[in-house]
């Protein structure tokens, strides 16, 4: 599950957190910590089994669509579907987290 959790935030809204504050203090190892402890909720809890699956095979074990609809015995358009909504909800859930991200770390520059 860690592969995965690496892929989704490296593929997902980890890249918008690529900042630092004005003190020259980066911030993006805090901010990456805390997606890094929502995602695997998110991927356990918002995904179904078989999303989970074929995101793991596209982006961890770098399956072409056509490999995974072989394997899994669906066809390219499923395993296609199944990639493009676990991306939306991974997207999705952690686009809520980036933005109380950001304002958290605007709090907390305040209080610098």
């Amino acid at each position: 599950m860690k592969d995965l959790i690496e892929c989704c935030l490296s593929y997902n809204a980890y890249e918008k957190l690529q900042k630092e504050n004005e003190c020259g203090h980066d911030i993006c190892e805090m901010d990456r910590k805390a997606l890094m402890h929502v995602l695997p909720g998110i991927l356990k809890k918002e995904l179904t089994e078989r999303q989970r699956i074929c995101l793991k095979m596209r982006y961890v074990n770098d399956l072409r669509q056509d490999e995974i609809s072989k394997k899994l015995h669906l066809s390219q358009p499923t395993v296609s579907r199944h990639i493009s909504l676990a991306r939306e909800i991974v997207n999705n859930r952690l686009g809520y987290c980036v933005e109380a991200l950001k304002e958290l770390d605007s709090e907390w520059l305040k209080c610098e």
